[in-house]
């Protein structure tokens, strides 16, 4: 009887256990310059894995992030939710979401909390996720704590990324590019 407590706690620990990311379902569309984009609801896995974002595995692994960063970080995490607005097809996004989410695995942030859309180059989506979020830029991240916007960070860093997105977790001051 042992035995089998044992070996059917084993098995529930391991189907409990976080498995790969996969993609959303999505379509690469031409967009208005002809360009073939992502749209509307996506994730990192979409990222690493379509045509249209061939350059997020190469900008991810030239990325490097010291691990007390995120170390430092982790009491601030508690409730913390974000949503990324991005596009598939503007340099700033290509430059700072990988960067983004190189932050994201050193912080061993849970990506059930972060939501991602991939944007028109008319910075919209199908869905208006957008709607009332007044994003004007891409990339625009917004972090929310108790359901509350605390800050953005919109396009450029202002120091660096990591130290934006530290000032943001943290609740400290800051202010981004465009304010």
């Amino acid at each position: 009887m042992k035995k089998v407590f044992i070996i059917s706690l084993s098995i529930l620990f391991v189907s409990c256990g976080t498995s790969p990311q996969k993609p959303l379902v999505t379509q690469p569309i031409k967009a208005s310059s002809g360009e073939m984009i992502l749209l509307g609801k996506i994730n990192m896995a979409n990222l690493q894995s379509s045509d249209v974002s061939s350059w997020f595995k190469e900008e991810y692994n030239k990325v490097s992030v010291d691990p007390q960063w995120g170390k430092d970080l982790q009491p601030y995490l508690k409730d913390l939710k974000i949503k990324v607005f991005m596009g598939t097809w503007c340099e700033d996004s290509q430059r700072e979401i990988p960067h983004f989410f190189k932050l994201l695995d050193a912080l061993d942030f849970d990506q059930r909390h972060l939501e991602m859309y991939a944007m028109s180059e008319e910075k919209t989506t199908p869905q208006n996720f957008e709607k009332g979020l007044e994003v004007f830029n891409v990339p625009t991240l917004i972090f929310f704590r108790n359901g509350n916007e605390i800050n953005r960070f919109v396009e450029l860093p202002v120091n660096s990324l990591e130290s934006d997105i530290a000032k943001i977790i943290k609740g400290e001051s800051y202010t981004h590019s465009y304010e």
